[in-house]
C-alpha cells in the first residue's frame, strides 16, 4: 500500500508524522508495524511501569478493531495489548493493566479514569514513548481536545507522536501541530477525498419516498453482500430498524445509546456474516473495516464533509470496488454543496438535479436568506469538574419539573441512594439554640460558639472537666456550679438556671462529639443487599479476584456480611440476610464501587437467564 511504503521508514527512523490517505488504504498497519519494533527495542518491562505504546481511537469499535489488529502480531512476539475503553467492565482492565502491558488501545475518556483511580497506582505514562492518534482529525476535535491534551502531558517530552486520518482539515491541524515536533506530512491522494473505488450516486428526492427506494435497493443487493444504512439519529435508526424487520429484511442496529454487550455483539455478528443489513449512525463512520461490504446507503445525507467521506469510505476497501447510494432532499439543500464537491474531487459525474440544488442554496447565502452549516468540529468536550455537574442536575430538575415529577432527592444515576456518612450527624444544635434563648431571657450568658474541651482539662476518672463553667465559657449569676446529670444548679431553683444547666450540659457534650469526631477520619458508606440474586453472581461478587480491583479502582473497602437465607426463610432478630457493606474516604468512590457491583451482578444475572434451560417450569403442564 502506498501510505505503507511512505509512513514505514519515516516512522522507523524516529521523526513524528502526520499520515493522510484515502479509507481502507492500510493506515492501521503503518503505525503498528513500527510500534512494534519500537518496542522491541525497549527494556522490558519491570514491576509498576506503564504502557511503552499508547493508541488513542474516538470510538470504542475501533478500539477493539485496532486491539484485535494487534493482538495477531503481540502474542507471536510474546507482547501485551489491552484495550481500554468505557461501557465494559473496568475490572478486567485494572486487572490486566496491573499485570503489565507494552501496549495500550483506548478511548480518552476511559483512559483518564483509569489513571486518575487509586492516586494513580494501576498504570501511568512515565515509559510512553510512542503515541498514536488514529482517526487524529476527530481526536483534535474541539470535543476531544480537552482529554486529548491532559493525556499528553503526562507522557514523556522525548515521546514519538503519530497521527493518521483520512481527513484533515486546516484548522484542526493547527490544534494538532502543537503535540508534534517538527513532525513530515505524508498525503497519499488528495486531503480529505473519498476513494476512487467507490462509485458515488445521490438521489434527490422527499423524505417520504426513501423507504420504498431503500426497498428496491434492497431487492437489488442484499443477495450481493454486506450492506451499511446510516442515519443521523438514534431514534431514526430504530424506527428503520423495526420498518424493515416488519417488510422481511433481517437487520442488526447500532447506536451510541445501546449497551456496550450489544454493540459489541452486532458488530461481531455484522462480520461474522450472522446477518448481512446493519443500520447504524455516524458511530460506524469511522474505521471499522468489513469484509464484503458491497453497499453503503446514506438514507440521511451527512452534516458536514468529512462525515460524508468516513461513511462512504466504509465499503471499497483494501482496492476492492463499492457503490455509495445518498438520499438528499430539498430540505437538506444546505449539504448539497459538500455532496458536489465530493464528487467533483473524486472525479465522478454530478447529477444535474443535485447541481441545481446546490447553485440555489448559494444563491441564498449570497443574499443573506440562509447560512452555510458549520464544519462539523464543534463542541466543548467534558472537563470533568464541578461545574459540569451542577449543570447536568440543573438540567435534570428542570426536565423534572417540565414533565410534572416530583423533585428527585436521590439520584440514581450516581447511586446517591443508600450512600450516607459513617458516625451520623450531631443532633444537639437545635436544644443548644433552645437553651440559649432561655438564658438570655434572665441575663445568663452562653457562647454562640463553644470552646473545645482539651485533654488537658479532662479529669482521668470521669471526664468531667475541672472547672465547668469556665472551660465552656459560661458566665451565670449565683450559681457555684453545673454538673450534668444533676437536673439543677446548686442553690438555685429558678428557670433562668435551669436552662444555663442544660446549655452546660450540651455544650460538655457536644464538644465531646466534636473531639470524637475530629479524632476518626471522616469516610461513608452504603449497603447492597445480594441475597436474592443467584448463586454463581453472588459468588462472584464476594471473590476477592472481583472485590480486588473494584477496591483498587475506587478506593473503597468493600466486605460481606450477613447470611444467606433461602427464599422464604425470614431472618431472625438481630439477623441480617446476606449483603455487601462498601465503605470509602469520598461520596463518590462509594457510588462508583456501588454502582461497578451492581453492574456485575445484573450481568450475572442476565447471562444465566439467557442460558438455556435455565428458565423455571411452570405450575402447569399441557397433556
Amino acid at each position: 500500500m502506498p501510505i505503507q511504503a511512505q509512513a514505514l521508514p519515516i516512522i522507523m527512523s524516529g521523526r513524528d508524522c502526520i499520515g493522510i490517505a484515502k479509507t481502507g488504504s492500510g493506515k492501521t498497519l503503518a503505525f503498528v508495524l513500527p510500534m512494534l519494533r519500537h518496542i522491541k527495542d525497549q527494556p522490558p518491562l519491570m514491576s509498576g511501569d506503564g504502557p511503552i505504546g499508547l493508541i488513542m481511537a474516538p470510538t470504542r469499535e475501533l478500539v477493539q478493531q485496532i486491539h484485535s489488529d494487534i493482538k495477531k502480531f503481540a502474542k507471536v512476539m510474546g507482547l501485551s495489548c489491552v484495550p481500554v475503553y468505557g461501557g465494559s467492565g473496568v475490572a478486567q482492565q485494572i486487572s490486566e493493566l496491573k499485570r503489565g502491558a507494552e501496549i495500550v488501545v483506548c478511548t480518552p475518556g476511559r483512559m483518564i479514569d483509569i489513571l486518575c483511580t487509586s492516586g494513580g497506582k494501576i498504570t501511568n505514562l512515565r515509559r510512553v514513548t510512542y503515541l498514536v492518534m488514529d482517526e487524529a482529525d476527530r481526536m483534535f476535535d474541539m470535543g476531544f481536545e480537552p482529554q486529548i491534551t491532559r493525556i499528553v502531558q503526562n507522557t514523556r517530552p522525548d515521546r514519538q507522536t503519530v497521527l493518521f486520518s483520512a481527513t484533515f482539515p486546516r484548522q484542526v491541524e493547527i490544534l494538532a501541530r502543537k503535540v508534534l515536533n517538527k513532525p513530515v506530512e505524508i498525503q497519499v491522494g488528495g486531503r480529505s477525498v473519498v476513494n476512487k473505488d467507490i462509485t458515488q450516486l445521490v438521489e434527490v428526492r422527499p423524505e417520504s419516498d426513501r423507504f420504498l427506494r431503500l426497498l428496491e435497493l434492497l431487492g437489488e443487493w442484499y443477495e450481493k453482500g454486506k450492506i451499511l444504512i446510516f442515519v443521523h439519529s438514534q431514534e431514526k435508526c430504530d424506527a428503520l430498524f423495526r420498518d424493515l424487520i416488519r417488510s422481511g429484511y433481517p437487520c442488526l442496529s447500532l447506536h451510541g445509546a445501546k449497551d456496550q454487550t450489544d454493540r459489541e455483539s452486532t458488530i461481531a455478528d455484522f462480520k461474522s456474516n450472522v446477518c448481512n443489513l446493519l443500520i447504524a449512525t455516524s458511530v460506524a463512520a469511522r474505521g471499522l473495516d468489513v469484509k464484503e461490504l458491497e453497499l453503503v446507503i446514506n438514507f440521511d445525507v451527512p452534516n458536514h464533509y468529512e462525515d460524508y467521506v468516513h461513511r462512504v469510505g466504509r465499503t471499497g476497501r483494501a482496492g476492492r470496488k463499492g457503490c455509495a447510494i445518498t438520499f438528499v432532499s430539498e430540505e437538506d439543500a444546505r449539504y448539497a454543496p459538500d455532496l458536489v464537491k465530493a464528487l467533483e474531487l473524486s472525479e465522478q459525474s454530478v447529477p444535474d438535479d443535485l447541481r441545481a440544488l446546490a447553485d440555489g442554496f448559494m444563491v441564498k447565502v449570497n443574499q443573506g436568506l440562509e447560512q452555510a452549516h458549520g464544519t462539523g468540529y464543534g463542541g466543548s468536550g467534558f472537563k470533568f469538574n464541578e461545574e459540569e455537574d451542577e449543570v447536568r442536575r440543573a438540567a435534570k430538575k428542570a426536565q423534572a419539573k417540565e414533565y410534572g415529577f416530583e423533585e428527585d432527592k436521590s439520584d440514581s444515576e450516581d447511586e446517591d441512594e443508600g450512600v450516607r456518612k459513617a458516625g451520623g450527624d450531631i443532633s444537639h444544635q437545635a436544644v443548644l439554640a433552645q437553651a440559649a434563648a432561655l438564658a438570655a431571657a434572665s441575663k445568663v450568658s452562653v457562647p454562640s460558639v463553644p470552646t473545645p474541651i482539651s485533654a488537658a482539662q479532662l479529669i482521668p476518672n470521669g471526664g468531667l472537666p475541672v472547672s465547668l463553667p469556665s472551660v465552656l465559657g459560661l458566665t451565670i449569676p449565683g450559681v457555684a456550679a453545673v454538673v450534668p446529670g444533676a437536673g439543677l444548679p446548686v442553690g438555685s431553683s429558678d428557670g433562668a438556671a435551669r436552662a444555663a444547666a442544660l446549655a452546660a450540659a450540651m455544650n460538655l457534650q457536644h464538644n465531646l462529639a466534636k473531639i470524637q469526631a475530629d479524632a476518626m477520619p471522616e469516610h461513608y458508606e452504603a449497603e447492597l443487599e445480594i441475597n436474592d440474586f443467584p448463586q454463581n453472581a453472588r459468588w462472584k461478587v464476594t471473590h476477592k479476584e472481583t472485590l480486588g480491583p473494584i477496591s483498587e479502582w475506587t478506593g473503597a473497602a468493600i466486605t460481606t456480611r450477613g447470611q444467606y437465607y433461602p427464599p422464604g426463610r425470614i431472618p431472625g432478630p438481630g439477623e441480617r440476610k446476606l449483603y455487601l457493606f462498601i465503605e470509602g474516604p469520598t461520596e463518590q468512590s462509594v457510588k462508583r464501587a456501588k454502582a461497578e457491583l451492581k453492574r456485575v451482578l445484573e450481568d450475572i444475572t442476565n447471562q444465566a437467564s439467557s442460558l438455556p434451560g435455565s428458565a423455571q417450569p411452570g405450575r402447569y403442564s399441557v397433556v
